[in-house]
């Protein structure tokens, strides 16, 4: 999406030792809150929007794909094609060759630089989106390990940039990689649990680091998990596995765990396995999906309270029921709408719920199964990271959601309030309503194909 000065701004996320681990010193001066009035939207996936020469660029990696001198590629796709429906339309605009045959699996960006990174090697590509070209590659240490969840993991699991601060975030297996973007190396290391899929609140410069199975990330001397795994406990003391960090940038890089003490297990204050999460900066609502309660937890942080003694934080939150859905793990929020827009992983499903609407006496969201691809064939969304995003300006100023196909062949457009305008039946979980044909909301986009 695009903030009132013309930037684009983006898509594409205790205990802890700061200035730690591979990377070393000090990270600069502190970030400043709210630098941008159209702000990003706080999700990360596997692909990033930026707007740029009359174009909304999306930056697809092409896992598997090489060009013809043998190197890894990223398909630069035309996201804003007046398209034909689900009857598809080529938009690709260029390919990149990244100069090695190192891949990519997740990028983010703005229109002053996109990074690319990737779980299954340590390089990190910076891209000059006004020409296309890769401008310098870097590779992280041998300090860095890799992180292994459920569904994946490695070392690279997603990407956020701030260009107006001059960052990147990157999550590795003990936290996040702080990248300085006028030296293009890493400055410092945040150690946290690593996140599958983390959110990143640009207006109030917060990472959202949702956490589970730290004990399976590997350091590559020692081949054993990060020290501070066992470190995160309840409110009672109890040992928490699995949680959410949010790391205020602002103030030194605290951070802070989520704690509930009236849930039903507070050791899992945001379920089972949070998969990932994503941010509404204007509202302060954040989205934090658990694949293993499949629901989708709705915390309002905007009243929230901060210990800054015990590094604890505590908000009130909803919890939609997503039970009957197919793992909806995968969330991006616009927030001029306000409208999250969930998908399952290597699924068929997405979702849409309209985040001002959640009451804790009523939630609610519209599901639906994506329509089949202009070949016949099913969907299928990505697995991880996340194929997922949101921007908006693309149609008459609408919300619009992405998802892309498991083989990153095709891309789907979703107009997010068509989603919620559709007709919907009862769904069969209180608050769950389906749409039984999305297809009118769908526009698919042929990444491989120029026009």
């Amino acid at each position: 999406m695009v903030n009132s000065t013309g930037r684009a701004v983006w898509l594409a996320v205790g205990m802890a030792c700061v200035g730690c681990g591979g990377g070393g010193g000090g990270g600069g001066a502190a970030p400043k809150k709210g630098l941008t009035s159209s702000p990003a939207p706080g999700g990360t996936g596997a692909f990033g929007i930026v707007t740029i020469g009359g174009h909304q660029k999306m930056y697809l990696p092409q896992p598997g794909s090489v060009s013809a001198t043998g190197n890894a590629t990223i398909a630069v796709v035309d996201a804003g094609l007046a398209g034909k429906g689900v009857q598809g339309a080529p938009a690709l605009i260029t390919t990149i060759d990244l100069g090695t045959p190192d891949d990519v699996t997740a990028t983010g960006g703005d229109d002053t630089i996109v990074v690319g990174v990737s779980i299954d090697n340590p390089r990190v590509y910076f891209i000059n989106p006004s020409t296309d070209q890769v401008v310098k590659s870097i590779t992280l240490d041998a300090s860095y390990g890799v992180s292994n969840f459920s569904g994946g993991g490695g070392y690279v699991t997603g990407v956020a940039v701030d260009s107006p601060n001059e960052r990147a975030y990157l999550s590795v297996w003990n936290g996040f990689a702080v990248v300085d973007l006028s030296s293009k190396s890493v400055s410092q290391i945040i150690q946290v649990p690593p996140a599958e899929n983390f959110g990143f609140d640009s207006v109030n410069q917060r990472i959202l680091a949702p956490f589970y199975d730290c004990a399976d990330s590997a350091d590559p001397q020692t081949f054993s998990a990060p020290a501070f795994c066992d470190g995160y406990k309840d409110l009672a003391g109890d040992p928490m596995s699995d949680g959410l960090n949010i790391i205020d940038l602002v103030d030194d890089n605290a951070v802070y765990t989520y704690q509930d003490p009236q849930a039903s297990d507070p050791t899992l204050p945001v379920g089972d396995e949070p998969d990932s999460a994503a941010a509404d900066p204007v509202t302060g609502q954040i989205v934090v999906p658990s694949e293993g309660m499949a629901s989708e937890y709705v915390i309002d942080l905007s009243q929230a309270t901060f210990d800054k003694a015990h590094k604890s934080v505590t908000a009130p939150h909803v919890v939609i029921d997503a039970s009957n859905a197919d793992e909806l793990t995968g969330v991006a929020i616009e927030p001029t709408s306000h409208l999250a827009f969930f998908e399952s992983e290597s699924g068929e499903d997405m979702g849409v719920a309209d985040l001002s609407q959640q009451t804790g006496n009523a939630t609610s969201y519209v599901h639906a199964i994506m329509p089949d691809l202009p070949d016949g064939n099913a969907w299928q969304n990505l697995f991880d990271p996340h194929g997922i995003a949101v921007t908006t300006n693309l149609v008459g100023g609408r919300a619009v959601g992405f998802l892309v196909s498991n083989d990153y062949h095709w891309v789907a457009r979703v107009d997010l309030a068509m989603v919620l305008a559709i007709p919907p039946t009862a769904g069969p979980n209180a608050g769950q309503l389906e749409v039984a044909d999305p297809s009118s909301a769908v526009t698919f986009l042929d990444a491989t194909t120029a026009p």
